[in-house]
């Protein structure tokens, strides 16, 4: 083979190469592209002064196993990730210290009575409507921005449960 058509043909290999794969996971440490979809996230509005609020939503796997880690929320001074358990008679809210896993392909709600986020201290009161910018740490996906809508009661607006629209 000539000089010519040597550089040629390792000019097209090193090309090759370098162009990502379709399908290619991203190099190690990069976020993965919302492999984790979040839906009908929302936060029950608090009783006036309290020092916690908890936050909802429907999270679907649509990657490899990952894990929900933690998060950070605009106007509060921590957020933990929680589970209500029964102990007897009794039912009780724990932090998740390792997280929540996230299995391929599986939706995991995060609802009341069930896992949730706990947002606590916050800075100012929060009101209907709100929007809150969580920002959720996934072991594997890096940290997903999701917004959050303050809600009151069962975390639908008034009118879809009966109230005044």
């Amino acid at each position: 083979m000539s000089t010519a058509r040597q550089a040629a043909a390792l000019a097209v290999l090193l090309w090759l190469g370098a162009a990502p794969l379709a399908g290619a996971a991203p190099p190690p440490g990069a976020p993965a592209a919302a492999r984790v979809e979040a839906r009908e996230a929302w936060i029950r509005l608090p009783p006036p002064a309290a020092g916690v609020a908890a936050g909802y939503v429907a999270l679907h796997n649509h990657g490899p196993a990952d894990r929900l880690l933690g998060a950070r929320a605009t106007g509060f001074a921590q957020v933990q990730v929680h589970a209500m358990r029964m102990d007897g008679e009794v039912m009780r809210m724990q932090a998740l210290a390792d997280g929540l896993a996230l299995p391929a392909g599986r939706r995991i709600a995060l609802q009341p009575g069930g896992y949730h986020l706990m947002l606590m201290h916050p800075k100012r009161p929060l009101q209907v409507g709100q929007r809150v910018s969580v920002h959720l740490q996934l072991a594997h996906g890096g940290e997903q921005r999701v917004d959050f809508v303050v809600r009151d009661g069962q975390g639908m607006p008034a009118h879809a449960h009966g109230g005044r629209p």
